[in-house]
């Protein structure tokens, strides 16, 4: 369907809205649900739980579902929003960002979170256009700054990476 006047860009804007935030709310609700399977035994006593972030994400996810339903059901939109779907800008754009997430799981797993955070960072330049001295270092100091965010400040539990961690090689795990 091709919307022909301002009012059908708008209606059916509005409705892609509206199930794209009824799609995150389930979304969200079914990985919180799925929160409560995340084991409890290796938590000291200091720090957060491990089931604090999926949750936190979710229940962001979900509220930000619930504020595209509501954007929906007003039918407010930008004034610059046209709902469409541009098969060539979600092949070069969003398939290499999903493949990028994919990779991003299995090198956690694999060398843990700095080398993870760090080569996805690093793609996630280059799909971005990002040039010279940026592309290199602004992965660099995301990666630390998050480490030492998330693992020293708040005490996150980060799993063994399995093939090898450059952080033990370097004395600084």
């Amino acid at each position: 369907m091709i919307p022909e006047t301002e009012n059908d860009v708008v209606r059916v804007t509005a409705r892609h809205n509206i199930f794209a935030g009824l799609a995150l709310i389930v979304l969200a609700a079914v990985f919180f649900w799925q929160s409560f399977a995340i084991s409890l035994d290796f938590v000291d006593e200091e720090g957060i739980g491990p089931r604090f972030f999926p949750q936190a994400i979710c229940t962001g996810l979900a509220l930000i579902g619930a504020a595209l339903v509501i954007l929906g059901l007003r039918q407010d939109i930008a004034p610059a929003d046209r709902s469409s779907f541009v098969g060539q800008r979600f092949l070069f754009d969003a398939v290499p960002l999903f493949a990028l997430g994919l990779v991003f799981v299995w090198l956690f797993g694999a060398f843990g979170y700095a080398v993870a955070c760090f080569v996805l960072l690093l793609a996630g330049m280059k799909i971005f256009a990002v040039r010279g001295m940026a592309q290199f270092l602004l992965p660099l100091l995301a990666s630390a700054w998050l480490y030492l965010i998330f693992f020293k400040l708040m005490t996150v539990f980060e799993p063994a990476a399995r093939i090898v961690n450059p952080l033990t090689l370097l004395g600084l795990k």
